[in-house]
């Protein structure tokens, strides 16, 4: 099983929960889970510390840095001070394998992916998660160009199976990286990847890209690890290793039983490391005001005191 992560120093605890999650779920059937680590900036001691949180698990890994050169992303918008939302999108051309599985670090996983390696692809160079139907997209400026269809789906670009030949054969990492520069969409290369591969993806079940801040969510969320069958994908900031997560994020309690298992199982999210930041735009303030308003809402629903919530399905429907 292949699986690459995209990342750079302030996503650590976030890298350490995903990668350890992801490696404990995977059914003990599969031979080895092979990681690569596509980063620009990580010590070889943060490396090390990776494997050191793996290796408790006693499963057959191996963890593979692959460094970037980030000066083809320099006339391109960061995502939150980092290049590295675009990494994705030149892996297919540097990994030697038949097809990989791509995710990002703000994820928590309780479902074996490794399922994934016998999905059929039918020729297709990607498979994603539907996040909405286009209508509903929160990307309103791909949204509009592509019509606002109510049945066609809108991706969310967190978590992404490729077929690297077919990817490469279609000159998919080209035509993104042009969109993106001419466009300059709001959702990076989510929106790029939307455009280009429009009706030319295969739509993957969405246990394996479960987007957190969705209500519609919120029965299964609140069971224990171990029984939720999905990975869980936390997109609002603060994330739970943001400065204050541990009051502000909902699922933080969730995350933190992961994060405990790990090498960083100390981090706080006041630490003094590369990972604090301080909310200093009006866009991460609203963030902070929705997840705590979430927070709360997501506790008094889960202790049974709040039942009818906007967003929530009536009925409790936790099945799979």
């Amino acid at each position: 099983m292949n699986i690459v992560f995209c990342a750079d120093r302030r996503v650590l605890p976030g890298l350490h929960v995903a990668m350890y999650s992801l490696l404990e779920s995977i059914g003990e059937e599969t031979s080895e889970t092979r990681f690569f680590l596509f980063s620009d900036d990580l010590f070889n001691y943060e490396i090390e510390l990776l494997r050191k949180t793996l290796s408790v698990l006693k499963k057959k890994f191996t963890l593979e840095r692959q460094r970037l050169d980030t000066k083809q992303f320099a006339n391109l918008l960061p995502l939150n001070g980092s290049s590295a939302a675009y990494y994705r999108l030149i892996v297919p051309q540097m990994l030697a394998v038949e097809r990989f599985l791509y995710i990002d670090a703000d994820t928590l996983c309780d479902v074996d992916v490794s399922i994934l390696n016998a999905f059929k692809m039918h020729d297709k160079p990607a498979a994603f998660v539907s996040e909405a139907p286009m209508a509903y997209a929160v990307d309103r400026f791909v949204a509009d160009q592509l019509g606002n269809s109510t049945t066609e789906p809108y991706y969310n670009s967190g978590v992404m199976l490729v077929e690297v030949a077919a990817w490469r054969r279609q000159c998919v990492t080209e035509r993104a990286l042009e969109y993106i520069t001419k466009q300059n969409p709001p959702y990076h290369d989510q929106s790029a990847l939307n455009v280009v591969l429009r009706g030319n993806v295969v739509t993957l079940d969405e246990r394996f890209n479960c987007i957190a801040n969705m209500r519609k969510h919120w029965p299964v969320l609140c069971q224990p690890l171990g029984s939720i069958n999905r990975l869980i994908h936390f997109v609002d900031y603060p994330k739970p290793w943001d400065l204050l997560g541990e009051w502000v994020n909902p699922y933080y309690g969730l995350w933190h039983e992961v994060l405990a298992k790990t090498a960083l199982k100390n981090f706080r999210s006041w630490h003094n490391t590369p990972t604090r930041r301080f909310p200093n735009t009006a866009k991460a303030l609203t963030g902070y005001k929705k997840l705590f308003k979430d927070r709360l809402l997501l506790a008094s629903y889960s202790r049974g005191w709040l039942k009818n919530i906007k967003g929530v399905p009536a009925e409790n429907g936790m099945a799979d």
